[in-house]
């Protein structure tokens, strides 16, 4: 089978675009934090520096000082992070065409069966190293996986962090696996890893030399034959991906750690899952929101409704949800809102009753996209979430596993050009 993938894996991505346009954080340990000053949060990232002393992404802004009490905390600049993202992709984009970006840090593409020999490939991937320490400066580096299919690929985009190079052939599998935990594998989760315990797969090597029998009946489905052809280095379609939920989420700051506030954010959250929703050319038909009171209390509630895009519908939905909160509740710490029930627009059927005139508050709402795609997603809100709007650290945009922010749209301010050197 020849080499027809490679991935991009760029290496403590968030850390490591503070220590390019930062140069006093250069060679130091750094943890990338939501907020300054909140030692409850957590590290969104960490530097190779700060791995080294043991932070790791999720490690608690406690803990880190800890562990390595010289680190520098900074905050998260999600909109530099997408602006550098979407440079690195049109960058590599001019050398090796890509399939598809899977996250801020990750993205792959096929290689033409002309660049498919082991030495071509290496040398285009070396080239993408170089144009991109060119474009983007020495600190921000990339970890290259080739391999016969995109699963292989990733992992060993994995095997030589930061970095790294590596190419694994068919010839070379499954052993060049070996010395790889199965965590590495992206959905072998703790979950997952009790049931492979259970089934006395322990480590890679007891997995790669499983038959496809054996993991069908350990995953109960049909992932499990589909694990085994990519072990192999089989190349297999992708399934098919649709979206489930539009989905916001707010560690409050302590200004904002009060009902009253805690609503007016929530509210800026659906503004903005509504912007996506008609954005995506979605309708949603169920919210859910979600509070943690104090450090432990969680309380969460739901509605549906016929599937809209109008966010005054849902804003209405959101008030009365929120009426049967808990009152006597410690202060709210983090919210959450979830549109979900999604139907895509081409599948939509409108309503035979429009008694409530949504029709033309979406068209309304619409120019208000266009308007603050110009200017701002807080150019132009709707009132109930005033407060949120005029304080810069209510929901501030932000960047997640499964969405990268469109800044021609979810940007919270006019789009300026930054130069990463």
């Amino acid at each position: 089978m020849p080499l027809r993938y490679i991935f991009f894996d760029f290496d403590s991505f968030f850390a490591s675009v503070e220590q390019q346009f930062r140069p006093e954080l250069r060679g130091k340990p750094v943890g990338v934090v939501p907020s300054i000053g909140v030692d409850t949060t957590c590290c969104i990232a960490a530097s190779y520096e700060a791995k080294a002393r043991g932070v790791r992404t999720g490690t608690g802004v406690r803990e880190a000082r800890s562990l390595c009490p010289e680190i520098h905390f900074v905050e998260g600049n999600h909109r530099r992070y997408v602006q550098v993202a979407t440079k690195i992709h049109q960058t590599i984009h001019q050398i090796v065409y890509i399939d598809k970006i899977a996250s801020i840090d990750e993205m792959y593409g096929r290689l033409p069966p002309h660049w498919q020999r082991p030495q071509i490939a290496r040398e285009k991937a070396l080239e993408v190293k170089t144009v991109l320490r060119r474009e983007l400066g020495p600190y921000i580096k990339v970890s290259i996986g080739i391999a016969p299919n995109r699963f292989i690929a990733k992992l060993a985009s994995k095997m030589e962090k930061p970095n790294g190079l590596v190419l694994i052939n068919s010839e070379d599998l499954p052993e060049a696996l070996y010395g790889m935990e199965l965590s590495d594998i992206t959905g072998i989760g703790r979950n997952m890893l009790r049931r492979l315990r259970s089934a006395r797969i322990l480590s890679m090597q007891d997995l790669c030399v499983t038959g496809q029998r054996r993991l069908h009946q350990v995953w109960g489905s049909v992932e499990g034959d589909r694990m085994w052809y990519a072990l192999q280095g089989y190349e297999l379609p992708s399934p098919e991906t649709k979206k489930q939920t539009i989905s916001h989420s707010h560690v409050l700051p302590h200004q904002l750690r009060n009902h009253r506030a805690a609503h007016s954010v929530l509210h800026r959250m659906l503004h903005k899952a509504c912007l996506r929703l008609r954005k995506d050319h979605y309708f949603a038909g169920q919210l859910d929101i979600y509070v943690k009171f104090g450090h432990e209390l969680r309380w969460s509630t739901a509605t549906s409704f016929f599937p809209t895009q109008d966010t005054v519908t849902m804003a209405h939905a959101l008030n009365e949800l929120w009426a049967e909160h808990p009152v006597d509740a410690p202060d709210p710490t983090k919210v959450s809102v979830v549109l979900s029930k999604l139907v895509p627009h081409a599948a939509h059927t409108p309503s035979l009753f429009d008694s409530d005139n949504q029709s033309r508050r979406v068209r309304l709402q619409q120019a208000m996209d266009i308007v603050n795609k110009k200017h701002g997603t807080r150019m132009i809100y709707h009132a109930d979430a005033m407060e949120a709007q005029q304080s810069r650290e209510a929901a501030p945009m932000r960047i997640a596993f499964t969405h990268i922010p469109d800044l021609e749209f979810e940007d919270d301010r006019i789009q300026c050009r930054e130069n990463p050197k």
